[in-house]
């Protein structure tokens, strides 16, 4: 606990009343210097009584950048604050800052940045008296993360991607392979009606045509050269969803791990989590050898390998990354060392 500048003012007024009804004999002084004493005993007390706040929080759901999210933080405790979240490089955040009656609620919004992992508080909560006399500093524990997935390129205009997938193929009509159950979208002129003449349970069946044959599964295997996991993750990241999208069961193998194939949104969200927390370097070895497709990113950009052909994907190279943006980026806020902007204010 600390006296404000306010305080210094207070002493001030109550000394310099004192000294002089002392030396002029007009006690009438002592009426000024005794509101002001009180004062200082009555707010030096409520500080030290508020006690040490506790903050509970919930980390934001994870997006890829130019995303907004919404942080909340419940701060517990029975004083006036200033509570100052603690935001990292990598996530743009407005009104963070507030000033506050505890308990509350302090909600800010954050925009999410750079591909990453990043750590969000413990924030500071600077408590003072309803005069503004002393001061109190806590940094309690409470701190989340903001998980920034891999930026997504649409690469559905890329022939040698649409290939691989398989979604650019024109039927060819003559090219009969057999019958299956019809499935809702299915043109009508499709069906085939001997067939689903014959059927007990008068379901429906349709032609199925040779182009209409996809390989089930694609899985990759990204990796980069030092200073540029980010448009490795970016590009890996752009084709699994865009091979999801596409019916496929995808799997990903990168440096930082491995999620097998599958699908479904739970699925989209385990492969982008991993992109987003990869680095530089290489899957391992057995992944990497029996991939689909393999994706490399180096200085000259992004390659996916398919069946020994090389093709260069419509994502750029980047300027080499610093060492904290290659998955390492859990460190580093915006608040400023020493006295911060709640304790700052407050003094004032």
């Amino acid at each position: 606990m600390r006296p404000t500048w306010r305080t210094v003012g207070v002493v001030g007024v109550a000394v310099g009343s004192i000294l002089m009804a002392a030396a002029s004999g007009a006690r009438a002084l002592n009426a000024l210097a005794a509101p002001a004493l009180i004062a200082l005993v009555v707010s030096g007390v409520q500080v030290y009584l508020a006690g040490r706040p506790t903050v509970d929080r919930e980390s934001p759901v994870p997006g890829h950048p130019g995303e907004s999210r919404t942080v909340a933080l419940s701060v517990d405790g029975g004083a006036l604050a200033r509570v100052t979240d603690a935001v990292p490089p990598g996530v743009a955040a407005t009104g963070y800052d507030r000033r506050v009656t505890l308990p509350a609620t302090v909600e800010y919004e954050v925009e999410l940045g750079a591909r990453g992992v990043w750590d969000i508080g413990p924030p500071r909560v600077v408590v003072t008296d309803v005069l503004g006399l002393f001061v109190r500093s806590f940094e309690p524990d409470g701190t989340t993360t903001a998980l920034v997935y891999p930026p997504l390129v649409d690469l559905r205009e890329d022939g040698a991607v649409a290939r691989l997938l398989g979604y650019d193929t024109t039927t060819d009509r003559r090219a009969f392979d057999t019958i299956r159950e019809y499935a809702p979208g299915d043109p009508l002129r499709d069906v085939h009606w001997k067939s689903s003449a014959k059927r007990a349970d008068d379901d429906l069946v349709v032609k199925q045509f040779v182009s209409e044959q996809r390989e089930p599964t694609l899985t990759i295997a990204a990796e980069a050269g030092t200073g540029h996991a980010d448009t490795m993750a970016s590009g890996a990241a752009s084709l699994a969803v865009l091979a999801m999208d596409a019916g496929l069961s995808v799997g990903v193998a990168c440096p930082a791990g491995e999620v097998p194939a599958g699908r479904g949104q739970a699925h989209r969200r385990h492969l982008l989590e991993l992109l987003a927390r990869t680095g530089s370097g290489q899957p391992v070895q057995p992944a990497r050898e029996g991939a689909d497709a393999r994706l490399t990113a180096d200085e000259d950009g992004v390659t996916v390998t398919v069946d020994g052909q090389d093709h260069r994907l419509s994502i750029g190279p980047t300027p080499p990354e610093s060492p904290t943006s290659d998955g390492e980026r859990q460190q580093g806020t915006t608040r400023a060392a020493g006295e911060s902007p709640a304790e700052r204010e407050v003094s004032r």
